[in-house]
């Protein structure tokens, strides 16, 4: 008897290991079987009955025949004489004159009519029959191995060799032939006369042989070793963005996006698989039309130390710059494998962008426009006047005290005024305008492409405040007659223009609820006597407005020494330049000043420009090497980037129509300025081979060196190995897992460098200082440090592919784990020094971890529907593994090892005081007075997973697309980020009244006090810098709706069109959270502009 805890299957695991190995060995170098008509079958016997005859034939070959009486006696009486003849040829001389034909079931022959069209099955005596033999290749001509040649409608075939052969022995005339290979079409040929067949496959493009950009080349999924991800122009035209970062929030793998406003032209956060620095930059590169892209603004915020900005943008997002209408792919680069050829630029990631370029054919017209409109999807529900009275009443009597001459809303104001804020500063309606024209076409050795286009977006704000960019583009290539020559340029400009007002409005939305009217009734301010100064009105006034113009062109020359089959090599060279300028001002204009004050003008301007070039010389080479092709790549990097900016506070100006004219100011105060250098240069190869398309192995080097270190330190070695096993392709696998259409096992492993700091930082540098005898001195600001060197990350992944029902269902995993050590950051120096810290590589080491999951359907296809499904999840995870004496270092009260970066070190909340009523923290070391000392590790912050599910479905003309976007993350409570209850005249969120109110109450929020300085103000500091202040920010968004229309083919041929489309697009439709503030996304900061639900109509044309 089985006993109770025994396992049903129970087998011991050294067997188990033996007995894979076994298979693994064994089964590559089993035949096929013979199939059950070639079972043979040997009597001689007059006059038997046709039952008995069966009898016999079951016990020679195991096969029992199942037929109907009606159709077949089995009381017939035959006469046969048979020796080691094939069951198929039997049967065929005792059923073929009768109409007959059979198949074979698991160990049954089943006897049916025969009907037109099917297979005369086996071989009658004296018929004539062929041996066949054949040549399987695909549409360039290389031999197919392992291709499958089937007999149709019986069980009987062969699989070619390596040279792609096949033979097939006693095959009929007119006999039809099924020949298929794992990904390509399928194909049947009828046997005539020639004993010699020669077959060519299309390859059945599926998402694993969808041409893929990579690093300095292209690729196909399927002979990828690294990990990259592909989001197509199609996907990201379906989402009314200005921003391409943003078409690819939810659909890849590994990469958090996060909107830090909504405001157009506003900053983008992008994390792509964790951060991997404490201190340096995280951002990815972003490479367009092989040119590096600055993932950075020309804001001003980038050159202040205290990161003031005069725009309410923060740092703008110089992204923008591409036009997304001209987006032809964007494939992001994650694991060492795929990005360890960038070297210490690709440290966090690379984002590849390319362009649109022009094709053979006939002249194209594309013409796009789309307007719409944008609301505000969510706001925070505030106090009304008779609850923010309520609080503030209550406030005084807390403290004991009245209300102060200076609390205006309570002395002098109108109590029974409302006035809701946020729907009067944020509740507008943004109108968005969309168009784009493009030419394109060519020959085979010209093709050309040209394109522009227009967007304009206004926001929610109560004035007309807008975004504006401008784009046009170029492509030229040309080719030599014999195609082995190429010269291509591709030139994009873009020009946009940002007015705004100088802050987020948002941040006004708390204005008390009883402040007077804005405007007097001559159309002036109101400043209510002086008691309203702050006036929300008066921001509307002092405006931001920010130009920027970027060009950015790259020019390829290419020339193919060798052309052949076996072997081909190519020299290139690519040249790329990028230009971009930006101009800031901020006027505040007399009028936006309370009178009684007698304040000028004033202006901060600012201006950057960025001027950066690459050069790029390569050769490559393809050719075949044994069984097995071989490619190779060598290349070197020159580039330079010179980045400049200066900023100028103007004051006096005694015109508002001046306020732009820097001259006009009476006094000029520089208050900003940088000029940065970086070169780098780098020497590249990688070496793949590609073993009869199932052994794939990529080696990738790379010597890098950067102007931001110094002497001894300036060059590092890089580099990559990566891996892939198609199992898919073993004949054993096949044999096996029949289900399984596509199999693949990858890993890699490499190290990258990350140099992300400041140009030229180990140097010495000086500031101004004071005058001595007419002359102004310098004093030093930095110490010469040329001892620190390069960030070094390690990277490792696993993947495992799979492919089913003929790739229609493809499902992807990954597991990946980067380690970032030599961390650069700030060291803490003694006083004695002169300086309170210096840059120096740290041994600290950072990890980051997770687990990539994608799925891929196509659940429906056919000539009427389409329908398929793709899904991704991402579970990261950040580790500060060590950092030694961390608790002697400054970052001890923001870091704990052991933990994520994104930890929250702060106090432990114990709750409400039920006697006082005020926030209580834990006293951790117990000396009686809270204190940084009492820090502890709380909460994290930041996001646990993230991805989206997307569902395009086509009915006829109809196309319908649905993208949700899904993030379970912890961000701060929106309740604990405003001023404390009751102190000043600052509206609070509704979900303050949940709020103690006497002895032995309980409530969310503490007893509500009206002044600094009181305890119960501290505590509401505190409880900001506590575990209290973390909430569940979770959300599932409609990110994206996308519902179009083609019109049929024969109104486009009366109109004379190649395709028209009438198309609703819809964004940010609709979240469900638990968070209460005004959008989950932006939740760090709860005064911002939000994401803003979006409804846009258009029309696509073809000509």
């Amino acid at each position: 008897m089985k006993k109770r805890d025994e396992p049903l299957f129970h087998m011991s695991y050294r067997f188990l290991i033996s007995w894979i190995l076994l298979a693994g060995t064994a089964l590559p170098g089993l035949k096929a079987q013979s199939g059950p008509g070639e079972r043979p079958v040997s009597y001689q016997a007059k006059n038997m009955r046709l039952a008995d005859f069966f009898s016999i034939v079951w016990d020679q070959t195991r096969l029992q025949a199942f037929y109907n009486d009606e159709q077949l006696s089995s009381e017939e009486k035959i006469t046969v004489t048979f020796k080691q003849e094939p069951l198929d040829n039997v049967l065929a001389w005792i059923l073929r004159k009768k109409g007959l034909t059979w198949y074979y079931r698991e160990e049954t022959f089943v006897i049916v009519p025969r009907k037109p069209g099917d297979p005369l099955l086996g071989k009658l005596p004296g018929e004539k029959t062929m041996e066949i033999t054949g040549l399987v290749t695909d549409q360039e001509g290389a031999p197919l191995r392992n291709a499958s040649v089937i007999v149709n409608g019986m069980q009987k075939g062969d699989h070619t060799d390596r040279k792609g052969r096949f033979t097939l022995s006693n095959i009929r005339k007119n006999t039809t032939l099924t020949i298929s290979c794992i990904g390509y079409f399928p194909k049947e040929m009828q046997v005539e006369s020639d004993s010699s067949l020669s077959v060519q496959l299309v390859r059945a493009v599926t998402g694993l042989d969808e041409v893929m950009v990579i690093a300095y080349g292209t690729s196909t999924r399927r002979n990828l070793t690294g990990s990259i991800s592909r989001v197509t122009g199609e996907e990201i035209a379906q989402q009314p963005v200005s921003d391409p970062l943003l078409a690819l929030q939810g659909r890849v793998p590994g990469l958090n996006i996060i909107q830090k406003t909504g405001l157009p032209g506003g900053e983008v956060k992008v994390e792509l698989r964790g951060r991997n620095s404490i201190a340096a930059g995280n951002n990815p590169l972003y490479i367009v039309d092989g040119v590096p892209f600055p993932g950075t603004s020309l804001t001003l915020n980038n050159i202040l130390e205290d990161g003031r900005s005069i725009s309410p943008l923060g740092a703008s997002n110089p992204l923008n710059m591409i036009n997304v209408a001209n987006i032809e792919s964007i494939e992001v680069l994650k694991d060492a494998d795929a990005t360890a050829i960038y070297g210490s630029r690709g440290a966090n990631g690379v984002i590849l962008i390319t362009t649109k370029k022009g094709k053979e054919g006939k002249l194209q017209m594309d013409a796009n426009i789309y307007t719409g409109i944008g609301k505000m999807a969510h706001g925070v529900q505030y106090l009304n006047t008779e609850q923010y009275l309520q609080m503030r009443r209550e406030a005084f009597a807390n403290d004991n005290t009245q209300p102060h001459a200076f609390d205006y809303d309570l002395t002098r104001w109108d109590t029974t005024r409302y006035t809701d804020w946020q729907e009067l500063l944020l509740g507008g309606t943004a109108k968005i305008t969309d168009g784009q024209l493009a030419f394109s076409g060519g020959s085979a050795t010209t093709q050309v492409r040209i394109n522009g286009g227009y967007r304009r977006e206004t926001t929610a704000y109560p004035a007309s405040f807008n975004y504006q960019k401008a784009a046009g583009g170029i492509y030229l290539a040309l080719y030599t007659p014999d195609q082995r020559g190429k010269v291509s340029v591709v030139s994009n400009f873009v020009s946009e223009k940002n007015y705004l007002p100088r802050k987020d409005l948002a941040a006004f939305s708390s204005t008390a609820p009883n402040a007077p009217e804005v405007y007097n009734a001559g159309g002036s301010l109101n400043w209510e006597g002086g008691t309203f100064v702050g006036n929300p009105m008066a921001e509307l006034m002092r405006t931001y407005k920010g130009k920027t113009q970027n060009l950015l062109t790259n020019a390829v020359l290419s020339y193919k020494i060798l052309d052949q089959e076996n072997h081909a090599l190519e020299l290139k060279t690519s040249g790329g330049y990028n230009w971009m300028l930006m101009d800031e001002v901020q006027p505040n204009p007399i009028r936006s000043f309370n009178p009684v004050y007698n304040q000028p003008g004033v202006s901060y301007f600012s201006a950057g420009s960025i001027n950066s070039w690459i050069v790029e010389p390569q050769a490559s080479y393809r050719g075949h090497l044994g069984d097995g092709t071989l490619e190779a790549l060598v290349g070197t990097t020159f580039q330079e980037d010179v980045r400049e900016q200066e900023a100028v506070f103007a004051t006096g100006f005694t015109s508002d129509a001046l306020l732009e004219n820097m001259q006009a100011a009476t006094s000029l105060s520089p208050f900003g300025s940088a000029y940065y250098q970086y070169r780098y240069s780098a020497l590249f190869g990688r070496i793949t081979y590609n073993w009869q398309g199932k052994y794939i192995l990529n080696l990738t080097g790379r010597r890098d060196g950067s102007s931001r270190f110094g002497p001894g330190r300036q060059f590092a070695n890089f580099g990559s190995i990566g891996a892939a096993w198609l199992f898919s392709t073993e004949p054993w696998v096949r044999h096996t897992l029949p289900f399984l259409s596509y199999g693949k096992l990858r890993a890699s492993y490499g190290s990258t460098g990350n140099d992300q700091i400041a140009d030229y930082g180990y140097y010495s540098t000086y500031s101004p200082s004071s005058i001595y005898d007419g002359l102004r001195g310098q004093s030093p600001t930095r110490l010469y440090n040329p001892d620190y060197s390069w960030e070094l990350s390690k990277k490792l992944e696993i993947g495992l592919e799979l492919g089913f029902r003929q790739d229609q269902l493809l499902f992807r995993a990954g597991y990946y784990r980067n380690r970032s050590s030599s961390q650069l950051v700030e060291y803490a120096l003694p006083g004695m020094s002169g300086f309170n810290t210096i840059i120096s590589n740290f041994p600290a080491l950072v990890q980051n971890t997770g687990i990539e999951l994608e799925l891929n359907m196509v659940n429906i296809k056919n000539e009427r529907v389409s329908w398929t499904t793709a899904f991704n999840i991402t579970i990261p995870s950040n580790k500060l593994l060590a950092f030694p004496n961390i608790e002697n270092s400054s970052y001890n009260n923001t870091y704990v090892v052991g933990q994520s970066l994104d930890i929250l070190k702060g106090f432990r909340y114990l709750g409400i005081d039920p006697v006082t009523g005020i926030y209580q923290f834990e006293d951790a070391n117990k000396d009686g007075k809270l204190s940084y000392a009492d820090y502890v590790a709380t909460k994290r912050t930041g996001t646990f997973l993230y991805g989206g599910l997307q569902n395009s479905l086509q009915y006829k003309g109809w196309q319908l697309d649905v993208l949700i976007q899904f993030v379970k993350q912890h961000q701060f409570n929106y309740l604990y980020t405003y001023n404390a209850p009751g102190v000043a005249m600052i509206n609070q969120p509704a979900g303050v009244m949940d709020r103690w109110q006497a002895q032995g109450s309980s409530g969310n929020v503490q007893r509500f006090t009206q002044a600094y300085g009181e305890e119960a103000v501290d505590a509401d500091f505190n409880l900001g810098r506590s575990d209290a202040a973390i909430t569940d920010a979770s959300f599932i968004r409609l990110k994206n709706l996308s519902l179009g229309y083609h019109l049929p083919d024969k109104w486009l041929k009366a109109a004379h069109l190649k395709n028209a489309r009438f198309y609703l697009q819809g964004q940010n439709l609709f979240t469900i959270t638990p968070y209460k503030g005004r959008d989950p996304e932006v939740a760090a900061d709860q005064d911002v502009y939000p994401p803003l639900r979006v409804w846009t109509l258009g029309l696509q044309l073809t000509l």
